[in-house]
């Protein structure tokens, strides 16, 4: 994005996905006529970044539940003051954090997943690549640890958790060997649980390009900050919240949070016998990155980007 001297820098510090199509879905809501638009999942504030940039009548409120990410956020985004509201909590809060915006909101943006910083800076054993403390918590110590769940769920729940939420079809081995190994001592860094799974799983079954370990720290990650139940709370609120002409767009990254943004979206956008429809899908089919994102920005592979609009009462 271009700027000029003396205008605040709004160009994003990582590479946020679908930006081409995020601003074409806002464009045609009430956001340019200075709408509010909600970023539901701030991060490092990369979209919002993009919204600013792209639509100056526009005002934005960030919600992250990680005060750390967040802080990061504040100031990328300190050129923006009057423009933009930050609220540090979790988005499944949606309705009582923005009560008092219903009804008035042109756009809600959800990026699904975690951040860059998660991977590379936050240290809390996200990453495969080093021996960091097995945590994953996005706030703070609230909670279990990743590292809790591993060292004391027993085998066939920990198999459970894995299969369920990680999709992974080695699951009942990878537990067998997390309880085995449980047997020298508590597993505590995210490379010995990388290491771990990586030793369960058949050399031949292993795909190029993605880590052997990737769906079972899926799954722990899940599981330890109650993902898909506050992404079912957070949509369900949140298309009440939006105005006339109001959008909520939708980016996920693996098939679980895919589904249910697909089940909801098709729910409230069928047309009960007799009545007058209340939503559109603008989206029949996900929208995915073209080759050339994803070539510039791997972490885009997966995506897929969901919309339905409120229409008119």
């Amino acid at each position: 994005m271009r700027h000029n001297a003396g205008e605040a820098d709004f160009s994003p510090v990582h590479d946020p996905v679908l930006c081409a199509e995020i601003v074409a879905l806002a464009r045609e809501t009430r956001i340019d006529r200075g709408g509010i638009f909600v970023d539901a999942t701030l991060g490092e504030g990369g979209h919002s970044a993009l919204i600013l940039a792209s639509f100056p009548a526009a005002r934005v409120i960030g919600i992250e539940r990680d005060p750390e990410i967040l802080a990061r956020a504040r100031e990328r985004l300190h050129g923006a003051a009057g423009r933009i509201e930050f609220i540090n909590d979790n988005f499944a809060n949606i309705a009582g954090a923005l009560g008092a915006h219903r009804g008035k909101i042109a756009a809600v943006l959800y990026d699904f997943g975690i951040s860059s910083f998660h991977y590379d800076a936050s240290g809390r054993g996200f990453s495969f690549r080093d021996h960091e403390p097995l945590d994953m918590r996005l706030d703070g110590a609230r909670g279990e640890s990743a590292a809790d769940i591993v060292n004391a769920r027993p085998e066939r729940e920990l198999a459970d958790i894995f299969r369920v939420y990680g999709e992974e079809r080695w699951a009942k081995k990878i537990a067998r060997r997390i309880v085995e190994r449980r047997e020298d001592g508590r597993i505590e860094t995210s490379l010995a649980l990388a290491e771990l799974v990586l030793g369960a799983i058949p050399r031949r079954f292993h795909v190029k390009n993605i880590h052997p370990a990737t769906r079972v720290f899926q799954a722990l990650r899940i599981i330890v900050n109650d993902e898909l139940s506050a992404i079912e709370r957070s949509l369900a609120d949140a298309l009440d919240l939006i105005e006339p002409g109001g959008r909520i767009i939708a980016i996920s990254f693996h098939s679980l949070e895919d589904r249910i943004v697909k089940t909801m979206f098709r729910a409230r956008a069928k047309v009960p016998y007799g009545e007058e429809p209340s939503f559109r899908l603008i989206t029949k089919k996900p929208i995915v990155p073209g080759d050339d994102e994803v070539a510039r920005n791997r972490r885009a592979r997966s995506a897929k980007l969901r919309c339905i609009e409120r229409l008119a009462s």
